[in-house]
């Protein structure tokens, strides 16, 4: 856990400017919890119930490589100034 949630407190703000950075960060954080849970149990059992549990495992390798694409989607900040909107 502390792989994924050290390095977001840092990520999510820097994708908004200074000005909108709780405003920005606060729904994407918490939208993103709420999708992530309840989609994710919602699949398991439905996958489980019809293809077997091996199916799951694959459901989560897949949102693994998702997740991975979209990070790697994201724009770099490092040389963005604190102020630009």
């Amino acid at each position: 856990m502390g792989v994924i949630y050290g390095p977001m407190g840092a990520l999510l703000p820097e994708l908004f400017p200074a000005r909108l950075r709780y405003s920005g960060a606060g729904p994407a954080y918490s939208l993103g919890g709420v999708a992530g849970s309840a989609v994710a149990p919602l699949m398991a059992t439905h996958l489980q119930a019809e293809f077997g549990s091996a199916s799951v495992g694959w459901y989560v390798s897949l949102m693994a490589v998702l997740s991975l694409v979209c990070l790697l989607l994201l724009p770099e900040t490092r040389d963005r100034e604190l102020t630009e909107s």
